[in-house]
């Protein structure tokens, strides 16, 4: 089976927080980054943002997402097919949280993305999702939310229309109740269920109308095969290593495996973490390691604790 390259959806809580230290001329350093993050988890403007909601969904997709990539041929064909036309009883979301991964090669009105995050939860629940969120940053404080008493599917992506992302990284999101996905699915009428979201520029509403489109294909797909779901990282997904970077082979990184934060990396799925870290510590540098030059040795980290158990492959059933 050939392997494909992938766009992984990256954390928007690390962008996020990057720009304003950027902003403020702070260096990336650990306990600055955890500082800026704490202080915003304290800010009520900013928890009653988008950016607010963003930074909640990623939180619970650390500690419960799933990471799903769908076959490459799989991928384009959900892109084209009539909605109706795909079999299916109802359409069905298999994960409260989860992030979409692309191909390298597929674009969204002509556009690059770099995934997507899905939330398909009962809106209900969202005020004590939030309310795990802050207390787990020591905000004793709630939010009002709109909408409440349906599902609600939740889909955002960083906006690829963004030009200085490193700055001020946007999200385009769209929240959907299930009379209005089933208007899409028969009609590719597509209404907004309201939230926190802007109204969308035309380009970036098309961008989104397309991701959206693409994840009501596939769960209409997983409600007909479901059986096409494979856990743990699938034989069509290539590791594509980050440019400019210099490393060494996965398979040839050694670490103390007791050190948590390791252990971690090592675990996580190649090609769902976004970047490499550089090994400095002297104990990397021991035994067999010692004629290594210092620095030399990398191991791959994610944006947030994706382990290889969290990774979901889709693969290709007899849908032509």
């Amino acid at each position: 089976m050939l392997q494909t390259s992938y766009r992984h959806y990256p954390s928007f809580t690390r962008r996020y927080v990057r720009s304003v230290m950027k902003m403020m001329r702070l260096p990336k350093k650990p306990s600055i980054e955890a500082e800026i993050f704490g202080q915003m988890v304290l800010d009520e403007q900013v928890v009653h943002s988008i950016n607010g909601e963003m930074l909640m969904l990623e939180w619970h997709h650390g500690r419960e997402g799933r990471v799903v990539v769908p076959e490459p041929s799989l991928s384009s064909w959900l892109q084209t097919v009539q909605l109706s036309k795909v079999q299916g009883d109802a359409w069905s979301w298999p994960w409260e949280f989860s992030t979409l991964s692309f191909p390298t090669s597929q674009t969204f009105h002509g556009h690059s993305v770099d995934g997507t995050l899905v939330a398909w939860v009962d809106s209900t629940t969202l005020p004590s999702r939030y309310e795990a969120f802050l207390h787990a940053h020591n905000n004793p404080h709630g939010v009002d939310m709109e909408g409440l008493g349906d599902p609600w599917l939740i889909v955002a992506i960083h906006n690829p229309l963004d030009t200085r992302p490193s700055l001020n990284p946007t999200m385009l999101r769209g929240a959907f109740k299930p009379s209005q996905i089933t208007d899409f699915i028969n009609r590719e009428a597509i209404d907004h269920a309201g939230g926190r979201a802007q109204p969308l520029a035309d380009e970036e509403g098309m961008i989104l109308r397309e991701v959206v489109r693409y994840v009501l294909s596939l769960g209409m797909y997983l409600s007909a095969y479901p059986e096409a779901q494979s856990n743990g990282v699938p034989a069509w997904m290539k590791n594509k290593h980050p440019e400019g970077k210099k490393g060494v082979p996965f398979s040839q990184v050694g670490v103390d495996r007791e050190d948590r934060e390791l252990t971690l990396a090592m675990t996580a799925p190649r090609s769902v973490s976004p970047y490499w870290r550089q090994l400095r510590d002297e104990r990397f540098y021991r035994g067999k390691w010692a004629d290594h030059r210092r620095g030399s040795r990398y191991v791959l980290v994610s944006g947030y604790e994706v382990g290889a158990a969290k990774t979901v492959g889709v693969a290709p059933a007899e849908h032509s």
